[in-house]
């Protein structure tokens, strides 16, 4: 067992969210480290007065044609009063693929007549972020810019519909209304990561344990409170009380979440199958609930052996352990995982809210 002295870099690798980044085009310099735009992920000057500014915004809607357009038109009507311009536009939508894999949501506006501006709504890693470009000249600028985004270790290929299994074939997942899946990174695998769902705003990925690996039932509910607060970065205390997650397949699992920083949650839970179990860990704003909604979903999938999933054990929530002891099997959870296992969730880390 690693000493607890190894857990707060793997910590900081499980809180840290990924977020998109860009090689300025000739005539555009980065100017983030200004400070001069406000929670921006990515903010860029171009000539005379043309800039390209990306946020996130954990409330927009992705998934609602009729939501991005009210999303879109809102962002519009807080620049248009934020900078006293009269932009207008017609309201009008389009999808635009991009050979970086990114496809946004554009919402164009002009200023007396001519074109100068598009709000772009996309997803990464199951978050949404909201791009604003003003230029003279926009249209030319898109490839350039949007196009030129990093996207790459944030998010893999999505399956929104159909049946998602996870890459041991135990577990089984309806996708739709809300749930998507992302395909695992080659590092992900290596780790023993085997399903990654979105939704909710949120990413919830889950761990295969080897049976050498899981400890004793009666920790696992203080322990993923535990791993819940250490992910947030708070104290035990401020995680919220163990809950179960039963399953459609059977077993019951354990969840807990922490308020992270920017009104984002860090959730951790336990899933006992048969007779090893599943480590989970998610982030977002609805974390925990995408964590208890996914559980509930939850069937055995083509590997799974009806008698062992009967046999899971029973994880009890009300026994309290010493906190040494907790942490410690935290500690060793958190080792199995190697900072390098949470490609999707980077050390780089912004905040950031609604343009206004």
């Amino acid at each position: 067992m690693k000493r607890l002295l190894a857990l707060p870099p793997l910590l900081l690798a499980v809180a840290a969210l990924a977020a998109p980044t860009i090689d300025p085009p000739p005539g555009w310099r980065d100017v983030l480290s200004e400070g001069k735009v406000r929670n921006a992920v990515v903010a860029l000057k171009g000539p005379e007065t043309s800039s390209f500014i990306v946020k996130r915004a954990p409330t927009a809607p992705l998934d609602n044609p009729a939501g991005v357009r009210g999303y879109l038109r809102d962002v519009l009507a807080g620049l248009r009063a934020a900078s006293r311009r009269e932009y207008q536009s017609t309201g009008r939508v389009e999808t635009r693929s991009f050979r970086n894999g990114l496809t946004a949501q554009l919402l164009r506006a002009q200023l007396k007549g001519e074109e100068r501006l598009v709000l772009a709504l996309f997803g990464a890693a199951g978050k949404p972020y909201v791009a604003v470009l003003m230029s003279a000249a926009p249209e030319a600028m898109l490839t350039s810019l949007l196009g030129a985004l990093e996207l790459d270790r944030i998010e893999g290929v999505i399956q929104s519909k159909g049946v998602v299994r996870s890459l041991d074939g135990q577990l089984e997942l309806a996708l739709g209304g809300g749930l998507r899946s992302r395909s695992l990174g080659d590092a992900e695998k290596a780790k023993g990561f085997v399903l990654a769902i979105q939704g909710a705003g949120a990413e919830i990925l889950f761990m295969k344990l080897a049976e050498s690996d899981a400890t004793k039932p009666g920790e696992q509910a203080a322990i993923t409170r535990a791993l819940a607060a250490a992910a947030a970065g708070v104290d035990v205390e401020k995680a919220a009380a163990v809950r179960s997650a039963p399953t459609a397949a059977g077993p019951v699992g354990v969840y807990s979440w922490a308020p992270g920083a920017g009104g984002e949650k860090m959730s951790a839970g336990y899933l006992p199958w048969g007779y090893w179990g599943y480590q989970l860990f998610g982030r977002g704003p609805g974390s925990d609930e995408l964590l208890a909604g996914a559980l509930a979903a939850l069937k055995g999938g083509p590997t799974a052996v009806a008698g062992l999933l009967a046999a899971s054990p029973t994880i009890p929530i009300e026994k309290a352990l010493p906190w040494r002891k907790i942490l410690l099997g935290a500690a060793a959870v958190l080792c199995a995982l190697g900072a390098a296992g949470l490609l999707s969730w980077s050390l780089r880390r912004k905040n950031a809210n609604l343009p206004s």
